[in-house]
């Protein structure tokens, strides 16, 4: 299970423009932290440890959740993986609500992911693509701890 989980970070980080140039700090944080061989922790399909300003969608059938303390950044991050009948825009509309209400300020956005934060605080990335009959929804997060 883990070898996957770390596959797929890099799979995010190759997607996002090559390898450890994401711009994303929860992404980076998971990167760097995988990198230098910290076991991120993986809960087997639960999210027990996600903080509560991430947002997964109500019908949401969870793939991964994996979390891990980055002693460098003094920062938890994780990553929850998921998949929902729910379309893209939905989700996405959804799950800004979600960070506005808790008090996340909204940053960049291009259709299909948007950032969010609370200065360096707090973190929050969400990407939803179409896949097979459902959307698949990467959600990255960060907290100084």
């Amino acid at each position: 299970a883990m070898r996957g989980a770390v596959t797929g970070l890099a799979l995010l980080a190759a997607a996002c423009g090559g390898p450890r140039t994401t711009n994303d700090p929860a992404a980076q944080n998971v990167i760097e932290a995988t990198s230098k061989g910290v076991p991120a922790k993986v809960a087997a399909g639960t999210c027990n440890d996600k903080p509560d300003f991430v947002p997964v969608y109500k019908e949401a059938k969870i793939i991964s959740c994996t979390s891990g303390d980055v002693a460098v950044t003094g920062k938890r991050s994780g990553t929850v993986i998921y998949t929902d009948f729910a379309a893209p825009p939905a989700i996405l509309a959804w799950s800004k609500e979600q960070a506005i209400a808790s008090g996340l300020t909204p940053g960049i956005e291009d259709g299909k992911s948007f950032s969010a934060a609370e200065g360096d605080r707090r973190t929050l990335r969400v990407m939803a693509e179409p896949g097979t009959a459902v959307t698949n929804v990467t959600v990255n997060w960060g907290v100084r701890r």
